[in-house]
């Protein structure tokens, strides 16, 4: 038994002596600042860095009150560089690191605070969404996952031909039924208002077909960051 225990501790003293080894000969410095990309100003946040392909080396370093960051990575290997943080879109880097690195990340705000969902399809008269409409409500659904402080309102719109007390029911069926697909989507309910308006908040006054499509409309108001 003793024999075994001295060989287990041989082994790790080994290990422990071989990596500061290799360490001192390999680590590289990675160091810059994570700036707004608009205006160039200092960001607070976290950089995750993981190597490539196998993630076998990763971590997270925050950067100081003036953006600025440094990391010590290991000198010839591929990382992926991110940055997650509430109000600025994701931001994503590759970066072989060949040696000591000044390199500057620069992310974008997300001021996103109303927009229409360009490719929501509702069969006719209903509030059935069309199979073509899923991919724009999952990248919805992704971007609200990874800012989970965000705070939407679904505002539904038909045109304004018709009843106006149907079209106020339909619209209001149809920004449900967008909540009932993120909710899906595992974005809580109480993220997610709705509000309807009928047809009476037309962007256009004309009665031809392309002017009544453009009436028919789910928007997405952002009321909470």
């Amino acid at each position: 038994m003793r024999k075994i225990y001295s060989v287990v501790i041989f082994s790790l003293a080994f290990t422990a002596t071989t990596f500061a080894q290799v360490s001192s000969d390999t680590l590289v410095q990675v160091y810059g600042n994570l700036l707004k990309a608009a205006d160039s100003t200092p960001v607070v946040g976290n950089i995750l860095y993981e190597k490539l392909p196998y993630y076998d080396d990763m971590g997270i370093s925050s950067t100081k009150t003036d953006g600025s960051f440094q990391i010590q990575l290991i000198k010839g290997e591929t990382y992926n560089f991110s940055v997650k943080k509430e109000g600025f879109k994701k931001f994503t880097e590759e970066i072989q690191v060949t040696g000591n690195l000044n390199r500057d990340f620069y992310i974008e705000e997300d001021l996103i605070e109303l927009r229409k969902l360009e490719n929501l399809i509702f069969a006719r008269g209903s509030d059935q969404i069309s199979p073509s409409s899923y991919q724009e409500l999952n990248e919805l659904a992704t971007w609200m996952n990874e800012n989970p402080s965000i705070v939407i309102q679904l505002e539904g719109h038909t045109d304004f031909a018709g009843n106006p007390d149907a079209n106020m029911r339909l619209s209001e069926a149809r920004v449900v039924a967008v909540q009932e697909y993120l909710i899906d989507q595992k974005v809580r309910k109480n993220r997610i208002f709705t509000k309807a308006f009928g047809g009476t908040q037309p962007v256009t006054q004309d009665r031809t077909d392309e002017a009544k499509a453009l009436n028919r409309r789910v928007e997405v108001r952002v009321i909470r960051r």
